[in-house]
């Protein structure tokens, strides 16, 4: 798939943005480095390869990444906004 339809996937949600002096414009978590796809990946993850439930998993990634701005819930609003729009990514 190509990079600039990933990017450009996030572009609009309001907790990312894209700064061309902040990984060289890839879409990042307002006030991080994370970019919102290692965050899902992470969530999914836990989900699929230990079982996890949605909450387990974002509580699990969230060790993982503890300086995530907004926490869990920023996590949980990225997981949710890539499973209600995952599919333009397949168009």
């Amino acid at each position: 798939m190509e990079a600039n339809k990933i990017d450009n996937f996030w572009e609009g949600f309001p907790l990312v943005h894209s700064d061309p002096e902040i990984r060289g414009g890839e879409p990042v978590v307002k006030g991080s480095r994370l970019t919102p796809d290692a965050l899902v990946e992470n969530v999914e993850a836990f989900m699929e390869l230990r079982g996890m439930s949605e909450p387990e998993a974002v509580r699990a990634t969230l060790e993982q990444f503890p300086g995530v701005p907004g926490g869990a819930e920023t996590i949980r609003q990225l997981f949710a906004y890539q499973e209600t729009h995952i599919h333009e990514l397949q168009l």
